[in-house]
């Protein structure tokens, strides 16, 4: 029994042996790394490894912030710190790759980026009161100008500028209030080069009149007293507007605004002269149809027919050059006064400030609605004659 036993405990630790020699066997002490690949949006980039080393200088458009690192290493080794959690690459980064059978070996990586050589303005604004206007920016000669309202004071302007990233400016814009003289500017680049922008703030101070007066056509404007008209429309109910789209060549801020009616206010029926004053109301909307502001005007007992104004002067109005906008007028209470007059029109085709699309719109008490609604109003193909005053 004894040698039974001994035999056994024999083979039990010739067998252990084996197998640790086959675990020690089977550790590898690969712990190289593979490949190094950099991806950022669409964009991989591939470096080379050179013993424990790996360099590289990408593009300065390559930044090296909200990367994707992707590293191989062989089978059953580790990497640290995780390539997953490594985000950006500031300067040096050490990778330490750790075999299966514990060897370590570190790994020195060093990627760089290319200096900018980007040094333009790429954004200047004016921040006033009321508005935010953009300049223009030549970035040939290195000039940027604007005109802006004469109610700001040159000597102490809000200017925001935006610049090539990585590029410094001199003088620091944000200390600099006066643009009563042209100001100068330097931009230089990450990598050194410099470039000099003049800064040039005017005032819009060249006064401007435009007016449209080809007239071949009338459309009703007001109220209506008829007890026969057609359409159902019922004796005082209705309220007939104009409108008129504006559209300047050129930044503009606007003074005045006038409209055209041929004749005094009158009741149709009857064809008798109104002969008192009446209050006219002015909407002035942009090219998205959001209301600007609104204005009112007296128009005397004695008007005959003739331009009558609307002061815009106190309504910090400002149109940009080549943009849509949206006049509508019409009679205050038109309805219930039943008086009309007529808006003069040209019906001919042609191009330029006089020739945009017109405007009509009607509303009714009967219907609970209001000039003051929007869906009220429709594309005229008439152009009603208007004049516009300003500043450029």
């Amino acid at each position: 029994m004894k040698t039974k036993i001994t035999l056994f405990s024999t083979f039990f630790f010739v067998s252990l042996l084996m197998i640790s020699c086959v675990s020690e066997v089977s550790l590898s002490k690969e712990n190289t790394i593979q490949s190094f690949t950099i991806t950022k949006g669409d964009i991989t980039k591939e470096f080379s490894i050179e013993e424990n080393s790996i360099s590289g200088i990408v593009e300065s458009t390559f930044e090296l912030e909200n990367i994707n690192l992707n590293i191989s290493i062989p089978k059953g080794a580790t990497i640290s710190p995780d390539p997953v959690t490594v985000k950006s690459i500031n300067g040096p980064v050490i990778f330490i790759v750790t075999a299966e059978n514990g060897d370590v070996k570190n790994y020195n990586v060093d990627i760089k980026r290319e200096p900018s050589t980007d040094n333009f303005i790429l954004e200047v604004n004016v921040k006033t009161p009321n508005l935010v206007l953009s300049t223009d920016i030549n970035n040939e000669n290195g000039l940027i100008t604007k005109r802006i309202p004469e109610s700001n004071d040159l000597k102490n302007l809000n200017v925001e500028f935006k610049f090539s990233k990585y590029a410094t400016v001199t003088p620091d814009p944000k200390t600099i209030k006066d643009y009563s003289e042209p100001v100068n500017f330097t931009v230089k680049s990450e990598s050194g080069a410099e470039k000099i922008y003049e800064v040039k703030i005017e005032h819009m101070n060249t006064k401007i009149s435009r007016s449209c007066t080809d007239t071949n056509a009338s459309k009703w404007f007001g109220g209506d007293n008829r007890t026969n008209a057609p359409d159902d429309i019922l004796p005082y109910d209705r309220n007939v507007g104009t409108g008129q789209i504006v559209i300047v060549d050129k930044n503009l801020v606007p003074s005045a605004f006038s409209i055209h009616l041929q004749e005094g206010f009158a009741y149709y029926e009857g064809k008798q002269k109104y002969n008192k004053r009446v209050t006219l109301k002015l909407i002035i909307k942009d090219s998205n149809f959001n209301i600007l502001a609104t204005t009112t005007t007296e128009v005397s007992q004695s008007f005959n027919g003739g331009f009558i104004p609307f002061d815009l002067q106190n309504l910090n109005l400002y149109f940009e050059a080549n943009k849509a906008y949206s006049f509508y007028w019409y009679l205050v209470d038109g309805d219930k006064l039943g008086v009309s007059s007529g808006s003069s029109a040209d019906t001919k085709t042609g191009s330029g400030f006089c020739y945009n699309s017109g405007y009509g719109g009607q509303a009714r008490i009967s219907r609970n609605n209001s000039l003051e609604d929007a869906n009220v109003w429709f594309q005229h193909e008439w152009h009603f004659n208007i004049a516009l005053e300003g500043k450029e």
